[in-house]
């Protein structure tokens, strides 16, 4: 049986459990994330996402372009922000791109 003077505790028990479910909800990350979970993601805004993807990141490699939605690849992104990828890798990548599509032109 509830005493009467814990009765005024039971919001505040309320309150917290929806806490920690919302903290556990956010505790399972998705993989996938559009422009704006990835600019959350990184603490970025959603413009300098869409100018990291132009200079750094590999479609295929960082995301992918299903029926015209980006999906970034959450483990790819992790890989990048930690610099296993460089800009060197990067730019040689899309060179080899360039060269292919030149000769072919």
């Amino acid at each position: 049986m509830i005493e009467m003077e814990n009765i005024n505790l039971i919001s505040k028990i309320a309150l917290d459990v929806e806490l920690i479910k919302k903290t556990l909800a956010g505790a399972t990350a998705k993989r996938w994330l559009n422009v704006r979970e990835l600019a959350d993601y990184l603490g970025y805004s959603k413009d300098r996402i869409y100018k990291i993807k132009e200079e750094y990141f590999t479609e295929g490699e960082h995301f992918h372009n299903k029926t015209g939605k980006l999906l970034f690849d959450r483990v790819a992104i992790d890989s990048w922000v930690v610099g296993r990828t460089t800009n060197d890798t990067n730019k040689s990548k899309r060179q080899v791109v360039d060269n292919i599509l030149s000769s072919i032109r």
